[in-house]
């Protein structure tokens, strides 16, 4: 690979027992390790080599905690939270609604480091459950009529 191109971390040539390689710059490396079975390759910038020669297995998988973790608040912060979906134009009322998503975020965690939810999702799923089915009881019963009849079938 000559200075200044491009190459995906997936095509390079890793070894499968090595921790780092060197993508062309010193400084530039990929670290490179196996968990559950799948293979995991993150750039990672260490300014000194004595920051590699402590850089071991528990490292690695320190590491990949770090960007799961950030995986997860990004895909809650997206799908329970819905910082991407709202309606207004103005810049003060984006940062509002940004303002609100992440607070809702920092509640939701909170209340799952208290044990007041064991999982954000679920309560998105549940959430108006009890609304629904309140509605349902008070308005359905006089509307029975609607319901299908269904007549028992007749041999002629």
């Amino acid at each position: 690979m000559e200075k200044g191109q491009w190459l995906q971390v997936q095509q390079l040539a890793i070894p499968e027992d090595a921790r780092s390689c060197t993508s062309g710059d010193s400084v530039r490396s990929v670290v490179s390790g196996v968990v559950e079975n799948q293979p995991h390759h993150y750039a990672l910038y260490q300014p000194n080599d004595e920051d590699w020669v402590a850089f071991d297995r528990p490292a690695f998988l320190k590491l990949h905690d770090q960007h799961w973790q950030i995986e997860q608040y990004h895909r809650t912060l997206k799908q329970v939270c819905h910082i991407e979906h709202f309606q207004v134009r103005q810049p003060t009322a984006i940062r509002n609604h940004l303002f609100a998503a992440i607070c809702g975020y920092v509640q939701l965690q909170r209340l799952q480091a208290t044990d007041v939810i064991r999982n954000c999702y679920r309560l998105q799923r549940e959430l108006f459950n009890e609304v629904i089915a309140t509605f349902i009881q008070a308005f359905a019963p006089n509307l029975g009529h609607l319901n299908p009849q269904f007549q028992p079938p007749v041999n002629a």
